[in-house]
């Protein structure tokens, strides 16, 4: 009796397993199906009509994002508390559908595995795009979930007996199976190789399935062809240095000068003209200057690689010549590859024809890493926000165009050389308020699409005669300059407004427009570009040549986009930033700069200890210059550009201390030397 009693419990708990498994079989597919659904809803900004689209038409391909899901889920079959880490799996995926939610309306790009890297970045802008109340919402929500999922984890009872080699083999079989799918569907054409457009990718292919593809690719991968032999004969290709003077017409005379004039580049943030809005109408013109300037000097469409956001991408392609479609999906080359190793750029191309070179942002210096990685890029100075003087604010809190045109006329003047002089302004930078206030002399909108936000749209509308105004000024100051001087001035995408192709007269989201002004009467042309050719253009057009990418850009029709050129392409970046380097021959001739901050000298020249301060004078000081005592730095009030007071604590008698600029993130940029107090 007793072993038919064991034998009868034994055959319940089989039946009772093979039950649960059974349901296990069903319940984590149909789960996978409604997380997919609800993530895709999300992807598509809550409309059903778009959701229920691709289900329709792209059914094979909700299905992969549902396998994906799926495999997600499988994997809390290796744990004895299965039930809590199959909770926890299913709130990260709606977690991730309501980031993507969230990010789309703010940037119009979607959210992608290399944003984790930027959550500092993410961090220093969260009080721009958002009040308080909503603030503590989102950490409130985010410490809910933590409890939450910490609760599961004590409460939930583990499973006294599972088949571990069974749940192995089955996750293990899931991840297989989505991987080979992957590699099959990029081999046949179904998935692309590159994301050439990531707000297209997400619609076409789905969330799961990009956001996936998007923690595999990163860098460039290795071409199948690449070897000492491609490189040579691609090399053979494109002209040498010596040859490629014969591929231009001169636009100069025999003076030397004109030869050689400074180049400023002006990168305007989410600036573009409006008026390309099909069916908009204003009651005045928000960029008079600019368009002014496109009709009456050489203008064309540029083409960049970022939507909303990401003005470091049209930046990197701009003063690289690198194509970014190689990287990695919604990769950023400034928080990767360009913390490691240097590559070519305009500043090295120019340094050859004895240019200096200086970036210039009047936002934060460690912002997308720009004062790590611009030495990699040949710069020689970089004046960011912490080095500007009369600073003034727009509502938001964005740094005012304004300030931009002394600077760049002191960094043209504070070099003996020729210059460069890369500008990147910032005042028209989002969010825009959802509510609209009108305000005397604002720039009414008569008439616009019904799919734009209207409230924001208004408040972009009327912060784009601040650009447009420090453009004009800009330009004429140049005409009073006494040094020939090239202004290529460009919007560095369209802003975060919901905009779509079959809105715009120039039929896509990524074209902007950059126009080439001189002072000097130069004859230049500017054809449709992708961002990454018009630098190699505007030298080619100088009588100027480059490395290897910009000759390579030279030898061919700038409206080129052939499979043989890009392959040439691909190849050449990969051996400068990942292969051997084989085009240089083992010579690689791009050292690591050292870049000052700033244009202008700070530094003291008196210091008086009195009343619990230290009241330090000097030159050049500004509202982030601050005291630091024994490597601590102290409360310190600016008064104005020669003078700055810190406060001490009762007891404290200070020896020596230095200045240094300090952002708002709490990063130290630079600082002056010491300063003896018994001098």
């Amino acid at each position: 009796m007793p072993d038919k009693k064991r034998s009868a419990r034994k055959s319940r708990r089989i039946a009772y397993e093979t039950g649960r498994v059974r349901f296990r079989v069903i319940f984590l597919p149909v789960l996978a199906l409604l997380l997919t659904l609800v993530v895709e809803w999300f992807n598509r900004s809550l409309s059903l009509p778009a959701l229920i689209s691709f289900i329709a038409f792209r059914p094979l391909y909700f299905l992969y994002n549902a396998l994906i899901v799926l495999t997600t889920l499988v994997f809390s079959e290796l744990f004895k508390r299965r039930k809590a880490v199959l909770i926890t799996t299913a709130i990260a995926w709606l977690a991730l559908g309501v980031v993507q939610y969230i990010v789309i309306k703010e940037r119009t790009q979607p959210f992608c595995s290399v944003d984790i890297l930027m959550i500092k970045d993410a961090f220093s802008l969260i009080t721009i795009y958002y009040t308080w109340p909503q603030i503590i919402l989102m950490f409130g929500s985010g410490f809910a979930v933590i409890c939450l999922v910490i609760m599961l984890f004590a409460r939930m009872r583990r499973r006294r007996r599972y088949n571990f080699p069974a749940s192995l083999a089955a996750f293990v079989g899931f991840v297989l199976l989505t991987a080979m799918l992957a590699a099959l569907g990029i081999r046949a054409g179904a998935f692309p190789q590159h994301f050439e457009s990531l707000v297209d990718a997400y619609n076409d292919y789905g969330f799961a399935t990009c956001f996936t593809f998007t923690f595999g690719q990163r860098g460039i991968s290795r071409p199948e062809e690449y070897s000492p032999e491609t490189v040579a004969e691609i090399l053979t290709d494109i002209p040498s240095e010596s040859e490629n003077g014969e591929l231009v017409y001169p636009v100069f005379d025999e003076d030397d000068d004109l030869a050689r004039p400074n180049i400023v580049f002006v990168q305007l943030e989410s600036f573009f003209d409006v008026n390309t809005i099909i069916g908009s109408e204003y009651s005045t013109d928000p960029t008079p200057w600019f368009n002014r300037l496109c009709s009456r000097f050489p203008s064309g469409l540029l083409y960049v690689p970022t939507i909303g956001g990401g003005t470091a991408n049209t930046e990197f392609e701009i003063i690289s010549g690198l194509n970014l479609d190689f990287f990695g999906a919604g990769e950023y080359p400034y928080n990767t590859i360009l913390q490691q190793v240097t590559c070519e750029s305009i500043c090295y191309n120019l340094k050859d024809y004895g240019y200096a070179a200086t970036a210039m942002h009047n936002n934060s210096g460690s912002f997308y890493s720009r004062n790590i990685v611009y030495p990699h890029l040949g710069f020689d100075r970089f004046a960011s926000l912490e080095y500007m003087q009369d600073v003034k604010y727009t509502p938001v809190g964005w740094a005012r165009d304004a300030v931009l045109t002394d600077e760049i006329l002191t960094a043209l003047r504070t070099t003996d050389a020729r210059d460069l002089v890369y500008c990147i302004a910032v005042e028209t930078h989002g969010k825009y308020a959802e509510t609209y206030e009108p305000r005397e002399g604002d720039v009414e909108v008569l008439s616009l699409p019904e799919q734009i936000p209207l409230a924001p749209f208004q408040n972009f509308v009327n912060a784009l005669p601040g650009t447009d105004t420090f453009l004009k000024n800009l330009t004429l100051a140049m005409l009073k300059f006494d040094e020939p001087t090239i202004v290529v001035a460009y919007g560095d995408h369209l802003p975060a407004l919901e905009l779509e192709n079959d809105m715009l007269s120039t039929g896509s989201i990524y074209a902007s427009r950059y126009v080439i002004w001189n002072n000097f009467g130069g004859s230049f042309e500017a054809p449709d570009l992708q961002a990454y050719r018009l630098s190699a253009n505007l030298l080619k057009q100088l009588g100027f040549s480059g490395g290897v990418v910009a000759r390579l850009h030279q030898s061919v029709d700038p409206g080129e986009t052939g499979e043989e050129y890009l392959a040439k392409l691909e190849m050449l970046e990969y051996d400068m930033l990942y292969g051997d380097r084989e085009a240089f021959k083992g010579e690689f001739p791009y050292e690591l700069t050292d870049m000052r901050m700033g244009c202008r000298d700070i530094s003291v020249t008196d210091a008086v200890q009195e009343y619990h301060r230290l009241l330090v004078t000097g030159e050049n000081f500004n509202e982030f210059s601050t005291v630091v005592v024994d490597e601590q730095p102290l409360q310190t009030v600016y008064i104005d550009s020669q003078h700055i007071a810190a406060h001490l604590d009762d007891g404290v008698t200070v020896t020596s201390f230095c200045v240094a600029q300090i952002g708002k993130d709490g990063g130290e940029l630079s600082r002056t030397g010491p300063w003896s107090m018994e001098q």
